[in-house]
């Protein structure tokens, strides 16, 4: 139930943006979360939770699925891991966070497209920039099937324009002269049941899936605690009557972790 993190590791984080870390899950939670997923993805749900056929293009990017906690109790199981949460709250140093939502994305072999170079947070109705992602590997990942790469420090650059993925912008034509211009990329191969966790900030990538089997990875999207709704169209918050500024609580944000609270004598 812990994966412990270290101080060096979250000063890592901070500084580049993201982490990598390996063995997160043991064999019998990874088995869990493969069954879970694949039974879900046999599923056809309402368009609120399943993103698959809304666009050919999208489907060569990858095929998804949003917040099948709600919908899929062994993938609720999983979203609500606190040993996850818990590495999300010392990333953040937050001393509580909260589910923004999940998303399982699929790489499909074949005509597949790479996920174009994008952040996170201007897809997000969030004013602040702290929400971090958990994309947990459910299949070994190298540069063949569509590992992540990171731009280290890039979540220093500011919030850019949404990148269409169908049909992407140079989102590195956006930054500004006088940040680092050291687009060098990390490229985050690993086995199943590692994962990195990245700031909604961070420049990240995925390249097509060359192989011959689905590429399979679990998001977990978390946000500390006060962050608050900046409006803009989002599945998640569409219909919700959110105030401008007003802090995404509630049961569509549930509480994943908090600190103890000291004894009171």
């Amino acid at each position: 139930m812990e994966y412990p993190i270290t101080e060096e590791q979250v000063r890592f984080y901070e500084r580049n943006g993201f982490l990598q870390i390996h063995n997160v899950l043991a064999p019998d939670e990874l088995g869990a979360i493969r069954d879970s997923l694949e039974e879900a993805a046999r599923q056809r749900f309402d368009p609120t939770f399943d993103r698959e056929g809304i666009s050919a293009d999208y489907d060569r990017v990858f095929v998804q699925k949003v917040n099948l906690w709600r919908v899929h109790e062994g993938v609720r199981r999983y979203v609500f891991s606190p040993k996850l949460a818990r590495i999300a709250r010392a990333l953040t140093r937050s001393p509580r966070v909260r589910l923004w939502h999940d998303h399982a994305l699929i790489k499909m072999p074949g005509d597949s497209k790479p996920s174009a170079w994008h952040q996170d947070l201007p897809y997000w109705p969030m004013n602040e920039s702290t929400a971090l992602s958990c994309w947990m590997a459910l299949d070994d990942v190298d540069e063949n099937n569509g590992c992540m790469q990171f731009v280290p420090g890039s979540h220093l650059w500011g919030r850019f324009e949404p990148i269409r993925l169908t049909d992407p912008q140079d989102l590195f034509a956006l930054v500004p002269d006088g940040q680092s211009r050291d687009f060098t990329p990390a490229k985050m191969p690993m086995r199943a049941g590692s994962c990195t966790f990245h700031n909604g900030l961070t420049f990240h990538y995925a390249g097509p899936n060359r192989t011959d089997k689905p590429r399979r990875a679990m998001v977990t999207i978390y946000m500390p605690e006060g962050t608050t709704y900046r409006p803009q169209p989002h599945i998640v918050t569409d219909g919700l009557n959110l105030e401008e500024g007003s802090p995404l609580t509630g049961e569509m944000f549930p509480v994943l972790s908090e600190a103890p609270t000291a004894c009171k004598r």
